[in-house]
């Protein structure tokens, strides 16, 4: 089968160990960012219902976050009373105010629920036409990364995208016990193992490592406060513990799903490229393509020593790194542009 030859190299099982303890992750920390969204998204409904109307409810879907009026008002020009940096108050002339009286308000929640100083939400993850009524895309405004305005859940997010809502996020972070401020915290320590996991040249990792990052995402899935008592976040602990276990089975199974996760990395790239805004983040990212192209080129080498009953698999990996080579040309162009 595919990927036995790579499966033979205990680092290679180890690196495969890893990329699986992400998606255990995600899975243990799904559920409670979809419940602590919608509960988040309830309560600032229900101030806007208490303050702003006397609606029952109060859908809009009529209003677009370049053109949204905020509910607050510039304090002179070019100065935010929120201290958001190029604010919609601070260009009022296209903007228009909710006509239900709605969206200003969740705008500024946003704002106001935004951890970092000054507070940076990512509209362009999320749909204000969607806010009065889908909490997830409230959430995502804190996943300061592109690459996430089409999932729609937070079953549909990876582990990083998770994260980001959980440190971003006041009123996330009120329901975690660890203090997530700094950068090295214990969630913004395991949201950077997604980018040593998937970026690594060579694929491989020592055992001790691994099992360290392991540690680490089971620590998070054990927070205190809530998480603890979380019985989808415990039972990923449990397949967690289980892969730092000496006979625990690496399947080609495994190995095909984190090279799936690293093909929708590479569908990110292409977003990266559409948001940086400097020649030398596009040579960062170029970088990072390379990266990944080089994981892909071994695992093709890999699948090329293993017969010709993998053809199939090996096409559509020559045609991912022949996609990607088109990506790091778009890079090469902006560098030199």
């Amino acid at each position: 089968m595919a990927h036995e030859i790579h499966l033979k190299n205990n680092k290679y099982r180890q690196w495969v160990k890893a990329g699986l303890g992400l998606g255990y992750l995600k899975e243990g920390l799904a559920p409670f960012c979809d419940y602590i969204g919608r509960q988040q998204h309830n309560d600032i409904i229900n101030k806007i219902q208490q303050t702003k109307t006397s609606q029952p409810n109060v859908p809009c879907g009529a209003c677009q976050i370049t053109t949204l009026q905020p509910d607050h008002v510039r304090v002179s020009k070019g100065i935010c009373p929120l201290n958001q940096d190029k604010c919609n108050c601070c260009f009022p002339n296209n903007k228009r105010p909710c006509p239900n009286n709605v969206c200003g308000a969740i705008y500024d929640s946003i704002i106001q629920y935004h951890a970092s100083m000054p507070p940076v939400p990512f509209w362009k993850n999320s749909d204000a036409q969607q806010w009065s009524t889908d909490p997830w895309n409230v959430c995502k405004c804190f996943i300061n990364a592109p690459g996430y305005k089409d999932k729609t859940s937070a079953v549909d997010t990876d582990c990083t995208g998770l994260l980001h809502v959980i440190i971003n996020n006041k009123y996330f972070r009120s329901h975690i016990g660890c203090n997530v401020t700094g950068p090295n915290n214990l969630f913004s320590k395991v949201r950077q193992y997604r980018n040593e996991i998937f970026h690594s040249s060579n694929m491989e990792l020592e055992e001790s490592k691994a099992n360290c990052y392991i540690d680490d995402m089971i620590a998070v899935l054990q927070d205190g406060k809530e998480l603890i008592h979380q019985q989808d976040a415990q039972q990923a602990v449990g397949k967690l513990q289980d892969l730092k276990q000496k006979d625990f089975v690496i399947t080609t199974e495994c190995s095909e799903e984190i090279l799936k996760q690293i093909k929708d990395e590479m569908t990110k790239m292409r977003e990266f490229t559409e948001n940086a805004a400097t020649k030398d983040e596009y040579e960062e990212l170029k970088n990072k393509v390379i990266e990944l192209e080089r994981q892909l080129a071994k695992e093709k080498e890999g699948q090329l020593e293993a017969g010709k009953e993998q053809k199939r698999k090996f096409t559509e990996l020559e045609a991912v790194i022949t996609e990607q080579k088109q990506v790091k040309n778009v890079f090469l162009l902006f560098v030199s542009g």
